[in-house]
């Protein structure tokens, strides 16, 4: 008979879920982090315990000497995203990484980013982690209830569900006039 093994647990589990946590670096080594971090969870194994690694970062246009010059510049200098499942060991991995000074959180323990805040870093990067599903149908009547075309009424033509929008005929001074909405 082959032996049946218990499962090992681990000696102390913080969070079953996956949350994005903050890390804290020296300001300018932001890139150097990140790359430091994914290196040593590959090392230790634990891809399936952290997930992404973010420095946030925008586009910003400068004027320097009446030219244009187009620069990335850091959203939060000094600090360094990680989405994960915090553990011992997945704590330990990142907390042990050169350049990591500390968890944002309390001593014993890192504080996640609230998913409100999360998303509202992503949507500044472009990223859309929740869509909001609505189905509409060609033909079926609707209100506009925001925007320059508010407190109008139409009808749905065209449905673009990986935009996010719909084209609609809307009546406007007796004529329908066919409008995109989101």
């Amino acid at each position: 008979k082959p032996e049946i093994k218990p499962e090992e647990k681990p000696k102390e589990t913080v969070s079953e879920e996956r949350k994005w946590y903050v890390v804290q670096t020296l300001t300018g080594n932001e890139d150097l982090v990140k790359t430091s971090i994914e290196r040593n969870v590959k090392l230790a194994g634990l891809e399936d315990k952290v997930f992404n690694v973010l420095v946030p970062e925008e586009d910003i246009v400068e004027i320097k000497d009446g030219k244009r010059v187009e620069r990335k510049r850091k959203m939060f200098p000094g600090y360094v995203f990680v989405e994960m499942i915090l553990d011992d060991s997945s704590w330990h991995a990142i907390k042990q990484t050169s350049g990591v000074a500390r968890f944002i959180g309390n001593k014993t323990r890192p504080i996640p980013v609230t998913d409100r805040e999360m998303q509202r870093v992503l949507k500044q990067l472009g990223v859309r982690e929740e869509q909001i599903e609505v189905s509409f149908e060609k033909g079926e009547a609707i209100r506009i209830i925001s925007g320059p075309f508010r407190g109008y009424s139409g009808s749905v033509e065209e449905v673009n569900y990986q935009r996010s929008k719909i084209k609609a005929l809307v009546n406007i001074f007796g004529r329908d006039t066919p409008v995109e909405i989101d």
